[in-house]
């Protein structure tokens, strides 16, 4: 890397306009390039035959690479390129040429076809780079300091080195030994990425009294806006080539008419509700010592065409905001049957045995509604799910008896790093200091739930600020919406509204 920085014109590299990483950068630069060109015309002999590391210190090594990824010069031809949008229906495989002619069995096993394979890969080949480009560009107009964070120079090495891996790969991708190697690479990429979303939170929790609240979310917004796009091309490409892999390995022909890629087209929401449910009263209980059940009403059968993870993600949050407040509520109202610690039985609420640990129940229209109503043996009213299909779109509602949110707070719920968790060094005491860090010996990031973040599987039970902002921009990424609905002293509505992204195929672009 060293010696490649001698091949350009780095003397006067040019500065990205507006208050970007800022002279104190070219600075930086100049002073690696001034020394690196005293040291190597001190001798000619010793220009020729000593090595890239005899020249350098180890910091100073790691010092050139960050100024030749500043100015990579392949990263701003890439970044310069526009970008090439393609339809949901296009990526599914079902726009190829011909497929029109296909009855529809045909084209719901497409997945399993080695040229729809081909056609998706190529275009993440092509495409991908541009878009990994572009975030780098944007990431490095950030403010200095806000861009020396660690947790946000992460996240730029990650895309970097993101950008580098594919750019580096073929070209071309001729046949299935191409394809098979490079879904193997975006693969390794993608489980790379996990973290992203916690260490961004974490890095602009840090790094917030640097930049105006307003340009943090038109950052944000954009760059995971743009993150959606970027896993959905390849997670699809990934997705195709091993459910092609499967058909071609599996002795009993099962193809999977209702999976194409990562698009479940009958999808059923009530089971995924209760999966997540399930997950986030783990959680909680490892959190808080109980949890509320969770109860699913409505139309139970409904099903319809989406993207499971994107949904995961959205019922993970929703249910955790709801269950937390619903459990903390309890706790502030003497409700619960456990005391505000969580640690062992309230004189006023003795608890009852529960055979089998957390309840997800799923109401059926004709069943006794009164359920939603009823506490459990904590004290605890239940969150109740309620699922609405219509003629083109399908509606959840998360309610809870959580308290709702005061009229301060409302208008904040929105913005990044807003939490109403507080952080190990908020306290009642004068004199405390207010670090913006959510984790603490006594808050509730203990054991379970900060590994669940790691895992990337929706975060832990709070504290991130993340949440809801994400929520809304996933479920508006396939032109749906969220709204939030709270009655101060009771409890939150929240209506989750989905598109049925089957009838608009051919406009939803990626």
């Amino acid at each position: 890397m060293g010696l490649r920085l001698t091949e350009r014109n780095t003397i006067t590299p040019s500065i990205p306009a507006g208050p970007s990483w800022n002279n104190s950068t070219l600075v930086q630069s100049s002073s690696v390039v001034t020394s690196m060109a005293l040291r190597s015309t001190g001798s000619s002999l010793a220009t020729t035959t000593t090595t890239k590391r005899e020249f350098f210190t180890n910091s100073e090594q790691k010092e050139v690479e960050d100024v030749v990824s500043f100015y990579d010069d392949k990263v701003t031809q890439y970044a310069n390129q526009e970008i090439q949008t393609v339809t949901l229906k296009t990526l599914l495989g079902l726009g190829r040429s011909g497929s029109s002619s296909h009855d529809q069995h045909q084209q719901g096993v497409a997945a399993g076809d080695l040229a729809i394979n081909l056609d998706v890969a190529r275009y993440a080949r092509k495409e991908l780079p541009v878009r990994l480009a572009r975030l780098i560009k944007a990431t490095q107009k950030l403010p200095f300091i806000v861009g020396t964070n660690p947790y946000i120079k992460r996240v730029y090495k990650l895309y970097y080195d993101s950008f580098q891996s594919i750019t580096a790969s073929p070209e071309e991708i001729r046949d299935k030994d191409d394809l098979d190697r490079f879904a193997a690479l975006l693969k390794g990429l993608v489980e790379s990425h996990a973290d992203v979303v916690p260490m961004l939170s974490q890095g602009f929790l840090e790094c917030k009294k640097y930049m105006a609240k307003e340009d943090i979310k038109r950052f944000l917004d954009d760059m995971i806006r743009a993150r959606i796009g970027i896993r959905l091309i390849a997670e699809q490409a990934i997705s195709l080539r091993e459910q092609r892999h499967e058909h071609e390995t599996s002795s009993v022909e099962t193809p999977h008419d209702d999976i194409v890629g990562v698009v479940h087209t009958e999808l059923r929401p009530a089971d995924l509700i209760k999966t997540c449910a399930s997950f986030v009263q783990e959680l909680c209980d490892v959190n808080y010592g109980s949890s509320p059940e969770v109860v699913i009403n409505g139309q139970t059968d409904t099903t319809f065409t989406y993207v499971p993870v994107h949904l995961e993600y959205i019922l993970c949050e929703l249910l955790k905001n709801a269950v937390r407040a619903t459990v903390e509520h309890s706790q502030k109202m003497g409700r619960s049957a456990l005391n505000p610690h969580g640690n062992g039985p309230d004189r006023h609420h003795p608890p009852t045995n529960r055979e089998s640990g957390n309840s997800v129940v799923i109401v059926n229209q004709d069943d006794d509604q009164d359920v939603t109503k009823r506490p459990n043996e904590f004290g605890h009213p239940p969150v109740e799910v309620t699922i609405a299909q219509g003629d083109h779109e399908v509606t959840i509602r998360i309610r809870d008896h959580g308290g709702g949110i005061s009229r301060e707070d409302f208008d904040a719920i929105f913005d990044y790093s807003f939490t109403t968790v507080k952080n190990e060094n908020d306290s009642s005491s004068e004199g405390s200091s207010s670090d913006d860090s959510p984790y603490g010996v006594d808050s509730i990031f203990k054991g379970v739930s900060r590994l669940a973040m790691q895992a990337g599987l929706g975060g832990p039970i709070a504290g991130l600020g993340f949440g809801l902002p994400l929520t809304r921009i996933y479920a508006q990424y396939f032109g749906g919406d969220m709204h939030l609905v709270s009655l101060q002293g009771y409890g939150c509505d929240v209506f989750l509204k989905l598109k049925q992204i089957d009838e608009s195929l051919d406009d939803l672009q990626i």
